[in-house]
């Protein structure tokens, strides 16, 4: 920074527990005791290390810097060899230092945090730091310096007091500096990874590691319990697969009742009874599954899916015109699947579903066609056909169904897309701006889990290679055609459930992933407005803030590069025109890494645990004819490795990792103005107390109670 460096010195050095003072903020009792010399400048100094394992360092090189509007500090060691024997930078601790100067630093506007680097291999692992309290003892000020970033061997990390935006800073040198310092340093450490193969949305380049821990920046890797965790879960998955493989028969249904059981016993326990056989079942999972965003209302056929009235006959109140001009018809179609390469030896169809809402309010399917185009070897199949014609007919849906949800609406819908907005996050808004803090909650480990699944998950030969029917250059298609349709308001719940006709609770009852959606969007919008009135003044501060507007750019540009003729941005904006748009698009982003995911992500141990209510792949292609047994069922069900493998990886993916931060948490102090930590975030908290208290409610009056939207249940970032 361009303040001259004077001579400065720690001259009393003490540590605290987070415990054993009341808050992290206020004067130290050391600040006050200590003897000043006259002529001599001097500065208390609370250094936070996070609470996290791991965060502590025994690091004798960590310093600070304190660079003010008259002079700077330089280099301020925080350790010694002979306190970094009893533990230096302990974590859950305050250092707490007495800085003295020869020369006046004036107002302290910017604090670096530092770790030099080491010659020797073998030193410490990084150093993560909360916040820095500086107090100035000649005017009496104290300023809080949030920090929340892993320092490691050589690193430097610089951090003001204040949330602005770079108009606010404009006609300050130093702090103008500091911003374009730091993302210059940030653009070298995140730099786009794209996909013109498979047409999906940028990513995070580790360099070709595939995950690799020293590619992948210590602010966006799995911290030690998370590590910890997702290891063990994958060595209990690969153990469960090993052990059932060896040992498991799957001769009938109720073999798979017991491998449903094998790792958890569901929530939903779909066996019972043979719930998931029921035409009501079936139809609370289109609304209330792990891909409740395929259905929408129609007032008209698709001219391949030539259903009749015949057909219907006692299954509706009227006639199917009558009853689409009621809007009480709906359409599930999966068009995207048709002609896909297939894994050797499994099946997919492309069907249709027609549903429709009863008379007593019940949505249930009454036709399914397996395949896109109509013919004699195509039959449409029908609740009056016989029942293992009509179960099979479901179960070739559910099973398409699932290979869609896990590319379009899991991976590129909700992981791909986060990842971008990470990344043009990290690349353009320095630490200190507004849409930085609010949006750095809904990042975290998002590029760590990417990494992985990129390698693991979605890799050729992986585990969707393995384990599902579109494995191979299916999956890799349906990516390129996803990547293709794919729009970002797919997840914005209250553009989409408009756009498919869906967002009438009279005309559509039960669809509660549509209802508790609703709610946490408009809680998250509130919140995202608060901030956002808080920031900018009108539609010309947000047109003149350039970094944001940088910010819009990268995303448009390089997160989301059209292929195969689609169009750059994706329904992302190149520049943000209005406070209104800038609202939007944050709630867009909130929702997206935090409702969304878990809405399509956590219950996927409950609903394909059990294999049969939607399996990964089937053995027999679709049904030319009807007339199918008993044998027929078992006999198109995927083999047992298969089955295995995928009831082991929905298990992995549904679970809640033990350092998760859920909705409304804010661990992380990054706003350090009063008016957002005592007004704006308890407002945001209450509201989602208040949905929480309506879905207890209403759970309360359901045979299957849905909880995945519920905010206790939704974390705020994608990390699985």
């Amino acid at each position: 920074m361009s303040s001259p460096e004077v001579k400065c010195r720690v001259c009393k050095q003490e540590r605290e527990r987070y415990d054993e003072i009341d808050g992290a903020s206020g004067v130290l009792p050391v600040f006050h005791d200590s003897t000043q010399e006259p002529g001599k400048y001097y500065y208390g100094v609370r250094v936070a290390t996070g609470s996290q394992k791991g965060a502590g360092t025994k690091d004798t090189a960590v310093y600070i810097t304190l660079i003010g509007d008259k002079a700077s500090s330089g280099k301020v060691g925080i350790s010694s060899w002979l306190k970094a024997l009893k533990g230096s930078c302990k974590r859950r601790t305050f250092d707490n230092l007495i800085v003295e100067s020869d020369d006046d630093l004036g107002q302290v506007l910017v604090v670096g945090i530092g770790n030099e680097k080491k010659w020797f291999a073998g030193s410490e692992a990084p150093w993560y730091v909360d916040f820095v309290m500086v107090h100035n003892f000649q005017s009496s000020q104290n300023e809080e310096f949030p920090v929340y970033h892993w320092i490691g061997d050589g690193d430097y990390v610089t951090c003001t007091a204040h949330t602005t935006t770079l108009k606010d800073v404009s006609n300050n040198p130093i702090l103008v500096q500091q911003r374009e310092a730091q993302i210059a340093q940030q653009r070298q450490g995140y730099s786009w990874l794209k996909f013109p193969d498979l047409g999906m949305p940028s990513g995070f380049d580790d360099g070709g590691k595939n995950g690799h821990k020293a590619n992948i920046p210590a602010d966006e890797e799995f911290e030690r319990v998370k590590l910890l965790d997702f290891t063990g879960n994958a060595l209990k998955a690969a153990a469960a697969v090993g052990i059932k493989t060896k040992f498991t028969t799957l001769d009938s249904l109720h073999a798979y009742e017991k491998l449903a059981t094998t790792m958890r016993t569901p929530e939903v326990k779909l066996y019972e009874l043979n719930r998931w056989a029921t035409d009501v079942e079936f139809g609370r999972q289109m609304l209330n599954g792990v891909n409740p965003v395929v259905i929408r209302k129609i007032s008209s056929l698709p001219d391949n899916f030539p259903v009749t009235d015949d057909m219907l006959k006692g299954l509706l109140c009227g006639t199917l015109k009558q009853e689409m001009k009621a809007g009480r018809v709906y359409l599930c179609d999966l068009k995207a699947l048709d002609g896909l390469p297939l894994r050797e030896g499994y099946y997919a169809g492309a069907p249709l579903c027609l549903l429709y809402v009863n008379g007593i309010d019940q949505l249930v399917p009454i036709a399914i066609q397996l395949k896109q185009k109509p013919g004699k070897d195509n039959p449409i199949f029908l609740p009056t056909d016989g029942r293992m014609d009509w179960l099979l007919a479901k179960m070739y849906y559910k099973s398409a169904s699932m290979q869609f949800h896990q590319v379009a609406t899991h991976y590129l819908s909700c992981h791909a897309a986060m990842e971008v907005y990470a990344m043009g996050t990290m690349r353009n808004l320095p630490d200190p701006h507004p849409i930085y803090k609010l949006l750095r909650p809904n990042f975290r480990y998002t590029m760590a889990i990417n990494t992985r699944a990129r390698a693991t998950l979605i890799a050729d030969g992986g585990i969707i290679d393995q384990a599902f029917a579109i494995g191979g250059e299916g999956r890799r298609e349906l990516m390129r055609r996803g990547g293709t349709i794919y729009d970002i308001h797919w997840t914005n719940i209250k553009r989409n459930t408009k756009e498919r006709g869906v967002d009438d609770p009279k005309t559509l009852p039960g669809y509660y992933y549509r209802d508790d959606g609703l709610k946490l969007w408009d809680a998250m919008e509130s919140y995202v407005r608060d901030i956002v009135n808080d920031f900018y003044k009108d539609d010309a501060a947000v047109r003149g803030d350039g970094e944001l507007q940088k910010w819009a750019n990268d995303i448009h540009t390089n997160g989301f590069p059209g292929y195969y003729g689609a169009k750059d941005g994706h329904g992302f904006p190149k520049q943000i025109v209005s406070k209104e748009t800038l609202i939007e698009l944050c709630t867009l982003i909130m929702f997206t890494g935090s409702a969304q995911h878990a809405a399509v992500n956590f219950g996927q141990y409950n609903y394909y645990g059990y294999v049969p209510n939607a399996p990964c792949g089937l053995r027999r292609p679709p049904p030319a004819k009807k007339g199918a047994d008993y044998q027929d069922i078992l006999e198109s069900l995927p083999d047992k490795t298969t089955s295995i493998k995928s009831v082991a990886i929905t298990f992995s993916l549904s679970q809640f990792s033990p350092d998760e931060i859920f909705l409304g948490n804010f661990p992380a102090e990054r706003f350090t103005e009063l008016r957002v930590k005592r007004h704006t975030q308890p407002r945001f908290q209450k509201a989602l107390d208040n949905i929480t208290g309506d879905i207890d409610t209403r759970n309360k009056t359901l045979d299957v109670p849905y909880k995945l939207l519920l905010p206790s249940r939704v974390p705020n970032s994608i990390t699985i």
